[in-house]
Formats: C-alpha cells, structure tokens, sequence
C-alpha cells in the first residue's frame, strides 16, 4: 500500500464532553441560538411533506462525543454555533470530509475560539485555506488534502483508525426549522384571499 492513508473520517461535529452532559444541554443550546419557532423534540413531527432533520450524538472515544446530522446546512451550522458560542464546550471540532467530491475541511474551536481552520476543494492549491493559531505547516504538506485532514484530526485526538464499528446513536433528537417565510409574509398570505 506504499503508506498510502485509506482511512476516512465522517462528516459531523465531535464535541470533547461527556455525552450525558450534552445529550441533556443540546436541546435546550439549539432553542438558545437559533430561530423563533425552532422545534426540537424526541419524536417526529407529524408532517410527512418534508424529510425530518435528525441530530444523533454518540460516543467516539473516551475523550470525544460525535454529532451526526441529517437536514440543511443551516442545521450544521447551528449546532456548532450552540456548543461554541452558548456556554462553549471546551474544544468543539467541525468535520467536513467527501472524498467523492474532494471537499475536506475542519474547524477546530477551543474555549469558543477558532483555533485552526482548514478547507480544500477539488485539486488546485489555490483551492486551500489554512489559518493556525496552533501551529505552522508548510504548504506542501496540504497537497494532499484527504491525508493532511486525517493527519490533523489524529493530532487533535480523532483517529479515523479506531472508528467504533458499532457506534450506537446514544440520543436522537428530531428538528423542525421554522418556515422561510417572515411573520409578515404569513400574515399576509394567511389575510389574502385565495
């Protein structure tokens, strides 16, 4: 295999904590920062006109608990705004790897800080980003994006080697976004006539 590195990392956010810690404050952090009329509840609402969006957390290793998500984007970034900047989790890390696409990135938050972000889109170099408070790295070492992001994660705790092949979603909570619509938009569509 001439050390070639086949591993691979999931796309999620991994939060050093105790899961039981986070299982009982999630909920409650996601209503805190996101928007008006956020539903989080354990069971799924009874709309079958859209796909739910699901958080699932589970234990990674000793030290790290994961997040897994299922839904928009939006949803992404709203949970890692409400473990790094509602009452921070001591280090929260963003993981974004698809190998089939050549998208790899992360953000490491420590204390609420980003600490060290990296991001890579297809093959040009000009396509990379890397800012560290952490560290220097030299740019070829981010050639290889797949293997520098592996690299990374492991020096933060994260072995894409050790993946628990039976990792058992802990708590799973179901989400409903509010509507695009403003207030005043479903107001008004609510008073016009049809």
């Amino acid at each position: 295999m001439g050390g070639v590195i086949t591993s691979m990392l999931p796309t999620g956010i991994f939060v050093r904590t105790e899961l039981d810690g986070l299982i009982s404050s999630l909920p409650g952090r996601l209503i805190a920062c996101g928007p008006s009329r956020l539903v989080v509840g354990m069971e799924p609402a009874n709309s079958e006109l859209e796909e739910p969006a699901i958080i699932e957390l589970s234990q990674w290793s000793d030290d790290w608990c994961f997040i897994e998500i299922t839904g928009p984007g939006e949803l992404t970034e709203l949970v890692v705004e409400s473990v790094v900047r509602h009452e921070p989790v001591s280090e929260v890390l963003s993981c974004h790897y698809r190998s089939e696409t050549g998208e790899y990135s992360y953000a490491l938050f420590i204390e609420g800080k980003p600490m060290e972000t990296f991001e890579s889109k297809g093959s040009s170099i000009e396509s990379v980003n890397f800012t560290s408070d952490l560290r220097q790295v030299p740019l070829q070492n981010m050639l290889r994006a797949a293997d520098f992001m592996i690299e990374s994660m492991k020096q933060f705790g994260i072995d894409s080697g050790s993946v628990p092949l039976t990792r058992v979603t802990k708590a799973m909570f179901y989400i409903k976004l509010p509507d695009k619509k403003t207030f005043w938009q479903a107001l008004l569509g609510a008073a016009s006539p049809r």
